[in-house]
């Protein structure tokens, strides 16, 4: 009778740790919106057998959705031949939480933001905004979405020449201050366990940009202040995986959507590689697992965060 005791004990045990847990899957991706050239198209396909496979959730954009300039309105033909007709497997017919990227400002801007109310997946409610999932009865995920263009003093020290004058007056027509405090405000009044940011312009990288020293000076101080766990950008056409020594912020680049540049390691790069592909992340209540995939479906490089 005893061992037929233990032995259901350790069956039952057994069943509950082989129980899968609880987790939110989700894909980041920027510089993309090309007509499926320089490797979009292959890379949405493989974005779309991950997200079969991962069961994933929504994807989020890191920004320059539509290249070069943009959409001129909400039946620009261009949603058409950078997403729709891009992103087809069943899979990512899932939200797509968008940010924007400078190239989304030569644009027109508002045109992007109103086209969620005419896609079925296309999520962009405002320039800058936030929204929690639940991981687990005990767990929340915090996203913050933010506009970084008008954070940047170089775009609104632009002097017209009329080759960019709309897009300094789009980027002058934001209140950068008035963004910043409200990301303060929205990571003050969290109480979610996991906090991710993510926005266009790195912070630091090694790619072609450049480390952003506006984004070091105000954006940076914020994401320590209130242990962000991830922040995600693009705008360097590359995947890299940078962190910095007793940092708890782990800095991810996922531009390679679509047309790459050369890359390369700085101070605080722990991966850094040019090749299309995206980031893919799995959220639970222990950690969050993030993996850089190629077009092709290799995993280059995994990461685990925990606390």
């Amino acid at each position: 009778m005893k061992n037929r005791i233990l032995g259901s004990i350790l069956f039952l045990l057994l069943i509950c740790s082989a129980a899968p847990g609880q987790s939110v899957n989700f894909i980041a991706i920027g510089d993309w919106g090309r007509e499926g050239q320089y490797l979009q198209k292959e890379t949405a396909d493989e974005m779309g057998i991950y997200a079969e496979k991962n069961k994933t959730d929504f994807v989020i954009t890191v920004g320059d959705n539509i290249y070069n300039t943009g959409v001129k309105g909400t039946d620009d033909p261009k949603w058409q031949t950078c997403f729709e007709q891009v992103y087809t497997a069943p899979s990512l017919e899932i939200p797509w939480y968008a940010s924007l990227g400078n190239h989304d400002y030569y644009g027109n801007v508002q045109a992007q933001i109103d086209y969620s109310g005419i896609s079925k997946r296309w999520q962009m409610p405002a320039r800058f905004y936030n929204f929690e999932k639940r991981v687990d009865s005990n767990t929340t995920l915090l996203i913050v979405m933010i506009d970084s263009n008008p954070l940047l003093r170089g775009y609104r020290d632009m002097k017209k020449d009329g080759a960019y004058d709309s897009f300094i007056d789009e980027i002058n027509s934001q209140d950068p201050d008035r963004q910043l405090s409200w990301i303060d405000s929205v990571l003050s009044n969290s109480n979610a366990k996991w906090k991710i940011v993510a926005g266009h312009h790195p912070v630091y990288t090694g790619g072609e940009h450049g480390n952003s020293k506006d984004l070091i000076e105000k954006l940076e101080p914020l994401l320590e202040k209130y242990k962000v766990d991830m922040y995600l950008a693009g705008h360097d056409h590359d995947m890299q995986y940078l962190k910095k020594e007793g940092s708890s912020v782990n800095y991810f680049v996922s531009g390679a959507g679509s047309k790459l540049r050369e890359t390369g390691p700085m101070e605080h790069t722990k991966f850094c590689k040019s090749i299309n592909g995206f980031l893919g992340i799995t959220v639970s209540g222990e950690n969050i697992k993030a993996s850089f995939v190629d077009y092709t479906g290799n995993d280059l490089f995994d990461v685990e965060i925990t606390k």
